[in-house]
């Protein structure tokens, strides 16, 4: 085996190994100056093998194709996790969407995420019904602070009548 192909086997790994891996594009760089590196030596070789003619020039091609995708890709990432505050825990539950399973008059409990949740009304007007949709506005230790996102679809039918 020519020593350019052992090269660029190394360095295709090390490409996948950066899809799989979070290093913020530090092993994509590593795998196509790896690249670059098994195409120069493939042109830099004895004419022992017919596939160092070709292989090198395309192996450099390729080198520098991933590392201005890793580039604009790079950036893309970077620029959207640097946009978006990390949020985790009860942080998440900040303005998503909750149905009332039992009515909100103060308190009462809200379905969300899967969970049953003790809710408070956070102002004044007609509490939800149970099947009303409601917004998470705060959390306070273990209980949800939420406003009325919707009226209830009894409300709206008995008004019709």
């Amino acid at each position: 085996m020519d020593v350019f192909v052992a090269i660029a086997i190394v360095a295709v790994v090390v490409l996948v190994a950066e899809l799989l891996l979070p290093t913020g594009g530090v092993l994509s760089a590593i795998g196509a100056l790896g690249l670059i590196a098994a195409g120069v030596v493939a042109l830099t070789a004895e004419a022992d093998s017919s596939a160092s003619d070709w292989a090198g020039p395309g192996l450099i091609t390729l080198g520098v194709l991933s590392l201005i995708t890793a580039y604009f890709v790079g950036r893309k990432v970077w620029a959207a996790h640097k946009e978006q505050p990390i949020r985790a825990g009860h942080e998440e539950l900040v303005g998503a969407e909750a149905e009332v399973r039992t009515s909100l008059d103060p308190e009462g409990q809200v379905w969300i995420e899967g969970a049953l949740w003790r809710a408070r009304l956070a102002g004044g007007g007609e509490p939800p019904r149970p099947g009303d949709r409601v917004r998470v506005e705060a959390v306070e230790g273990l209980t949800l602070v939420v406003a009325s996102e919707s009226p209830s679809p009894t409300a709206s039918t008995e008004g019709a009548g």
